[in-house]
């Protein structure tokens, strides 16, 4: 049976039907049922519904290539978005992005608390971070980068500290990119639960692949990558623990 999704909108009644719940979304995947919690249905239900404030979106974060670079730089594992807005506003208002600063400089604005929800909070790998962010902007200074979407990302990942998902952030931020993904845990958990990925994957390691499963993914939706992937994450985000109970559940299933 056809899937009816509803919406009003400015006293209008606008509809979309998705197909049914056991036919094939992709191959081995059923679409699933639209009002039930991370399946296909649900995904693209769930983006009809939010259409109109992500379509025309950008997600950069920087005005110029060399604050993109560090915005994405300074996030990564174990560092929340908030800590990551919160450290790059704080180099920013303090000129740190403009032309090439030492290391140490860097370093000791990172180590000053930041105000976080509130509260003043320590930013997680100062030097390190420092380190990578001095040798992005002498590299940035003495190389013009690839127009490229793929030769860019392919130029980024040759810089320390920037690996596949942090290039292919940089990328879709900043060239409006369809063709790269960020597949982080939280995208890694919905792939898992929608059936698309095995849940056994090791994110660093099998990046290429997941990145590939998911482009499909977004393809057959009729979602553009750079769209659906931040949506996901947003979305999982957000759900908190049940997201990440729905992926245990889902693993357990399949040991």
């Amino acid at each position: 049976m056809l899937q009816t999704v509803v919406e009003y909108y400015s006293s209008k009644r606008e509809q979309i039907i998705l197909p049914s719940a056991s036919q094939e979304f992709m191959p081995g995947i059923p679409w699933g049922l639209a009002h039930a919690l991370f399946t296909p249905a649900f995904w693209a239900a769930q983006w009809w519904y939010a259409r109109r404030q992500h379509n025309d979106a950008s997600y950069c974060n920087g005005q110029s290539l060399r604050e993109e670079i560090a915005a994405c730089l300074l996030g990564g594992h174990g560092i929340t978005a908030e800590m990551n807005e919160a450290a790059f506003c704080h180099l920013r208002s303090g000129g740190l992005l403009d032309g090439i600063h030492s290391t140490d400089t860097i370093e000791a604005a990172l180590t000053e608390p930041l105000l976080v929800d509130g509260k003043r909070t320590r930013y997680r790998f100062p030097r390190q971070k420092a380190r990578f962010l001095c040798e992005a902007m002498l590299r940035l200074a003495g190389e013009t980068p690839p127009a490229n979407d793929l030769a860019f990302r392919a130029w980024l990942l040759e810089f320390p500290g920037i690996g596949a998902k942090t290039a292919s952030w940089i990328t879709r931020n900043w060239l409006h990119s369809n063709r790269v993904a960020i597949i982080d845990v939280h995208v890694f958990r919905a792939g898992t639960i929608a059936g698309l990925f095995r849940g056994t994957e090791v994110i660093a390691r099998d990046y290429n692949w997941l990145e590939e499963k998911f482009l499909c993914f977004a393809d057959a939706l009729g979602i553009e990558a750079r769209h659906l992937d931040v949506f996901i994450w947003w979305r999982m985000r957000c759900a908190g623990r049940l997201a990440v109970e729905y992926f245990e559940r889902k693993l357990t299933l399949h040991s």
